[in-house]
């Protein structure tokens, strides 16, 4: 009795830390697009300093006027002012301000997508999830929900140390390989269940691409399709098994998902912002524009975590074939 109190306690605690694990990336994320351009809250100043200056010093005192107002000026004035208003360059704290107070209203706009969107992504996964999890794979034990953790949080970190390139996307240090891991050492049901958490966690960082949505379709489709969907499948890999040649097809399979989920966005939903040249190309087709965006990056990404995986299989074989999970 007293073993299995200790273990009740041990099993609890560790759950605890775990979703406090968790809870604090997302509790980050949330802080991070909020507050990390902290200048955002003179933003209003800035625009109110912006049009005293442009209005004549000349008007400032007169009684029942306010700055910028033309009254009985002269017209021509009023045009001189005009043109000073247009020709008016942004200060570099000014062009701050006016991105900080954007990207703070898409992430406002975007939060009841993403609320609702992730709630019914949780229920979907769960519901198909679960029945089958006791049958196939038997109880869930504090080691699994540890590592699950820990991998969470090396994947989060891994994906805030990104190499951003100047025509758009980025590559990350790896930070889809402990998910792929997770996923062989525990198999795919787990892996998904694992993935689906690490989604939600990059939806939160990414609340203000949901907010660039013109309309509830678009926001949806980018909820499910560039976060959700998109990261979760990686879960899939360890379908294929457990030797060195399954994770490379896994990587290749789950990855080659990945990148679909985001080249159907980029047609369906980021056409609208389709430059009008990219690579050197003219672009005519958002298929096209799609194509080359997010096929580099992601190619990139599956270079990159098919090389590490092959080199670090062999010296973590037990952790990828499960071989020293507690039983």
């Amino acid at each position: 009795m007293n073993k299995f109190r200790s273990m009740f306690g041990m099993r609890g605690l560790s759950l605890i830390l775990c979703l406090m694990l968790v809870a604090s990336i997302v509790a980050f994320g949330a802080a991070r697009a909020v507050y990390a351009d902290e200048g955002e809250g003179s933003s209003d100043t800035a625009e109110t300093t912006e049009t005293v200056d442009s209005a004549d010093p000349g008007e400032d005192g007169k009684d029942g006027e306010k700055p910028g107002e033309v009254g009985d000026a002269d017209p021509g004035d009023a045009a001189t002012t005009g043109e000073t208003e247009e020709e008016h360059e942004e200060t570099p704290e000014e062009k701050a301000a006016r991105k900080a107070a954007e990207k703070k209203a898409r992430i406002k706009k975007a939060i009841p997508y993403a609320i609702v969107s992730g709630v019914v992504a949780a229920l979907i996964t769960v519901a198909i999830i679960i029945p089958n999890w006791s049958r196939s794979n038997g109880r869930i034990t504090t080691q699994q929900l540890t590592e699950s953790a820990l991998m969470i949080a090396i994947a989060t970190v891994c994906s805030l140390v990104k190499i951003d390139i100047s025509f758009g996307g980025g590559v990350t240090i790896v930070s889809m390989l402990p998910l792929v891991m997770i996923s062989h050492r525990y198999g795919w049901r787990w892996g998904i269940l694992t993935a689906f958490v690490y989604s939600i966690i990059q939806l939160i960082f990414g609340l203000d691409n949901v907010g660039w949505a013109t309309s509830f379709i678009m926001a949806v489709a980018i909820v499910f399709l560039d976060y959700i969907i998109a990261y979760t499948v990686i879960g899939l890999s360890g379908i294929f098994g457990k030797k060195r040649s399954s994770v490379a097809i896994g990587i290749a399979v789950t990855f080659t998902l990945r990148f679909l989920c985001h080249f159907m966005t980029g047609i369906w939903v980021w056409d609208e912002w389709m430059p009008e040249e990219y690579f050197g190309l003219t672009m005519t087709s958002p298929a096209l524009y799609s194509l080359l965006y997010n096929g580099w990056y992601m190619l990139a990404e599956l270079i990159i975590t098919e090389i590490v995986a092959m080199l670090v299989y062999k010296p973590l074989k037990k952790y990828f074939t499960g071989e020293d999970v507690k039983a």
